[in-house]
């Protein structure tokens, strides 16, 4: 059975919840209350339309897993919306979300909601960005709870347009650009594999096969059949990691194949490139997974040697591209040493990739030693997790 997205968050935004969002926009609780639901549908509504091809799934994966969003998304809600510091960090997050998500019809779909429910059309884009967090972390939910990959979760938010057509206030579908929302995976869930579009090809390749073994099984069956002695065939191994999936061909605009993995830090920065309706932002930064140095070390090590030459070929291929590298250490020792460190190595990763041909005006770099953590230093995986470097894109 498909997953309903829209009626699980619907229940978790409570009146005390709904009090809080109206708190901080200075909006009166009926206005937030009929708000609220239409703005969950309209983020449901474009991701589930972004994630209908298996581009579109495997950007919002990524957007879910470089953001870190889940179930403790959603259980901080409460915290995240009392107001202050948290709230404005949430929103400040939640605007490149909704940039992310919503792309060039962000305005339109403001301007629809204020319309629909009395809110400003400025408070309006603020709802949008308080609830896209709370969207990404129902989606990473079902990602982490059903170990979803790009597909998996193409299939769970196909499942999303049947929900969306009973639910969805009148001209969401044509304030997104769609038709209907029936046109998302058919209107159909996921388990249904065998209609819509697909179904045709399925079929056909079904009645091909059937007429080949109907032709061809009886004549073969007639003859004597005389065995030869033949060597193994031997298939190509699919390089794989446990965690950054399946290596496979990526070619670029300037006709360079790389072989990179599914979810790793190259398809990940391809896709922010190549999607006009994400803007450049200062954070939204990408963290590199193949990339060591030697301990206590700014010297990098000969394996990290592989992922700096495809960050140098893409930047190759997108000459207008600029980025900026930021280096991290965790908690652990002097922080002054600290900063010192993750400077260092920053500025030495930026240095490999001049010495691959990038120019050093399209490059910048800096520390922050053990600022901006995101795991917790308290533990082992804590800790390697926020020793680490960042590509964030300046310019695109």
């Amino acid at each position: 059975m498909a997953t309903n997205l829209l009626e699980q968050l619907g229940r978790m935004f409570t009146g005390d919840i709904v009090g809080q969002i109206g708190q901080f926009l200075g909006e009166g609780t009926p206005a937030v209350q009929k708000a609220v639901p239409a703005a969950l549908s309209a983020l449901v509504g474009a991701v589930a339309s972004k994630g209908a091809s298996m581009g579109g799934a495997t950007q919002i994966l990524d957007l879910v897993r470089s953001g870190g969003f889940g179930e403790e998304t959603l259980t901080g809600m409460a915290a995240s919306l009392a107001g202050g510091a948290e709230t404005k960090g949430l929103l400040e997050r939640g605007t490149s979300l909704v940039g992310s998500i919503l792309g060039d019809k962000a305005g339109g779909v403001a301007d629809w909601l204020s319309s629909l429910s009395g809110l400003g059309k400025g408070n309006s884009q603020s709802l949008l960005a308080l609830l896209a967090p709370f969207v990404m972390g129902m989606i990473g939910k079902q990602v982490k709870e059903k170990g979803l990959g790009a597909g998996g979760l193409m299939g769970v938010l196909a499942g999303q347009g049947t929900f969306l057509q009973q639910a969805a206030p009148a001209g969401l579908a044509g304030v997104l650009g769609l038709s209907s929302f029936s046109g998302i995976g058919g209107g159909a869930a996921p388990s249904a594999l065998f209609t819509g579009p697909l179904s045709k090809i399925v079929w056909i390749l079904a009645g091909l096969a059937a007429a080949f073994l109907l032709y061809f099984l009886p004549q073969q069956c007639s003859k004597k059949v005389v065995t030869m002695p033949s060597a193994p065939v031997e298939m190509p191994a699919v390089k794989m990691d446990p965690i950054l999936g399946a290596f496979g061909d990526f070619k670029l605009p300037n006709g360079v194949t790389l072989n990179i993995p599914e979810f790793g830090i190259e398809r990940k920065l391809l896709a922010f490139i190549q999607d006009a309706g994400r803007p450049v932002d200062k954070t939204t930064w990408f963290t590199f997974d193949r990339l060591q140095f030697e301990t206590g070390s700014a010297v990098l090590k000969p394996s990290s040697q592989e992922q700096l030459t495809n960050i140098a070929e893409i930047l190759k291929a997108f000459p207008q591209v600029a980025i900026k590298i930021g280096g991290y250490t965790d908690n652990v020792g002097d922080p002054q040493a600290n900063l010192k460190l993750s400077r260092d190595r920053a500025n030495n990763t930026m240095q490999e990739l001049v010495k691959l041909g990038i120019d050093p005006s399209r490059l910048e770099s800096e520390g922050y030693g053990e600022e901006h953590p995101v795991a917790d230093n308290a533990t082992v995986e804590g800790r390697q997790q926020n020793r680490r470097i960042d590509v964030r894109v300046t310019k695109k």
